[in-house]
């Protein structure tokens, strides 16, 4: 494929006030095996020396913003309208690509003729590799089976399926997602790593919150008292994890996500 063959793939990033980690995730995307990426990034207003840290990169970064949104979803609403991409890949100021992430989706998007690309998502607690979860798109309507730091969607898909929704503050990729699903697009799952996330994202620190509303996406979807079930079910989980993990009986949680869970959650490869 030549150099004017390649599609421009572009790259959001979405952040506020975190300074400590930014740098990681611009350098994953600078440094893509793949040459035809615009990167923006949309920041909230941060105060905190994000911006300094966004200015060191100026004259690689496409387009850049700093000031106040509506949260999450508008920040990426706001990234999405500005995209000139063929495909559009979502990364978060915690997150960073695995170096051949972008090349990996844009082949797979050339040669399947899909709208969606995902693989698997390796998780860190703090600097340790934690888990390395599996991804399933015919297990969406199960649960959130699939994360957004390790799908690429095409321009062509959200012009179909729409934006994220502003009145989801933390599961709008869930809701996204099901509602991609329901309008007949197409995915393709890739057996890698695409994407690494740490453990302390929003998504897990409010998790409550999130379980919330991935009941809701799914009754938006789906109605019926299942969705309900399905939050006390999640959230009894989550406590139990949490019970076993602070009274050092972790293994019993690892061989959960590894051998019964429907979403896979292994320790990460060497």
């Amino acid at each position: 494929m030549t150099e004017q063959a390649k599609p421009l793939v572009t790259i959001v990033t979405v952040v506020y006030n975190n300074a400590l980690h930014l740098e990681q995730t611009i350098e994953s995307v600078l440094g893509q095996t793949y040459p035809n990426i615009e990167y923006l990034i949309v920041d909230g207003g941060s105060t905190d020396g994000t911006i300094g840290i966004i200015k060191r990169y100026d004259d690689r970064i496409a387009y850049w913003v700093s000031e106040a949104d509506a949260g999450i979803s508008d920040a990426f609403n706001k990234g999405i309208a500005a995209a000139h991409g063929e495909i559009i890949g979502m990364l978060n100021s915690d997150d960073w690509y695995e170096e051949d992430a972008v090349a990996c989706a844009v082949e797979a998007v050339r040669n399947r003729g899909v709208d969606i690309v995902y693989g698997m998502l390796r998780t860190w607690d703090r600097d340790v590799k934690s888990e390395e979860v599996s991804a399933d798109h015919e297990l969406l309507e199960r649960e959130m089976s699939m994360n957004h730091p390790a799908v690429f969607a095409t321009r062509a898909a959200y012009d179909k399926v729409g934006l994220y929704r502003t009145d989801f503050r933390y599961a709008m990729d869930y809701e996204w997602l099901l509602r991609a699903k329901k309008t007949g697009l197409t995915f393709v799952s890739l057996d890698r790593c695409l994407a690494n996330m740490r453990v302390e994202g929003i998504s897990n620190v409010k998790w409550r919150e999130t379980l919330k509303e991935e009941a809701r996406a799914k009754n938006l979807i789906n109605p019926g008292i299942s969705n309900v079930l399905y939050y006390y079910y999640k959230n009894a989980k989550g406590n139990t994890r949490r019970f076993l993990e602070k009274r050092g009986l972790g293994f019993v949680v690892r061989f959960f996500h590894s051998h019964v869970s429907s979403v896979r959650k292994t320790r990460p490869r060497i």
